[in-house]
């Protein structure tokens, strides 16, 4: 009886700790915006977004216990400063985050003779690049709108790099707080809105 309780408190533990396929993020006194449509192309490449009121707007790519990459803006000249009501972004996610395990075992065998060259890994933490997401790893588009402007300089400088939390949850609020870090100044208010999505077709 006493290891049935403690497998349900297990499974009962794994569930809390798992982020639901969509939900709202947030501080302070800013709406909550939505991802409303996510198109079905492997990977994606248009969100539709979902504002209640005015504000600035970026959009990001976040695989827990592994990376958060920033895809809208593009750059820093990109604007991103968008009226209330419903708009579609359009964006690209980095081929090598969206490579199957095929793919990727089949670029490597050209390099498995060459032990002169670093492997990916080493190359894309030598480099600042990303390396490929396990297959795996669970994908999330999270947008995140404030009322003062979401620099998008700023903003890679706190991701690109940095450790994220493997408990989706934890990794979730983890990105929205390092955009919060970037807002110059008090409040710093922010809302976000988080969606699961598939970057490979599933075999």
């Amino acid at each position: 009886m006493r290891t049935a309780v403690v497998s349900m408190a297990m499974v009962f533990g794994a569930a809390c700790a798992s982020a639901p396929t969509a939900g709202p993020l947030g501080e302070g006194t800013v709406v909550h915006p939505g991802i409303t449509f996510v198109d079905t192309a492997f990977p994606p490449r248009h969100a539709a977004v979902r504002l209640d009121q005015p504000g600035y707007v970026v959009l990001l790519l976040v695989a827990p216990g592994h990376s958060a990459t920033l895809l809208f803006p593009a750059d820093s000249v990109t604007p991103n400063q968008f009226p209330a009501g419903s708009h579609q972004i359009g964006y690209q996610i980095p081929g090598l985050l969206a490579e199957t395990d095929s793919m990727r075992r089949e670029r490597a065998l050209p390099r498995q003779r060459d032990t002169s060259r670093l492997s990916t890994r080493a190359r894309s933490s030598r480099t600042g690049t990303m390396a490929p997401l396990p297959s795996a790893t669970p994908t999330f588009l999270l947008v995140v709108t404030s009322p003062q402007p979401l620099s998008h300089g700023r903003i890679m400088e706190k991701t690109v790099g940095v450790s994220i939390p493997l408990v989706e949850t934890e990794a979730l609020n983890a990105v929205g707080k390092a955009i919060k870090s970037t807002i110059a100044n008090e409040p710093r208010d922010w809302a976000g809105f988080y969606r699961l999505i598939e970057l490979r077709r599933q075999r």
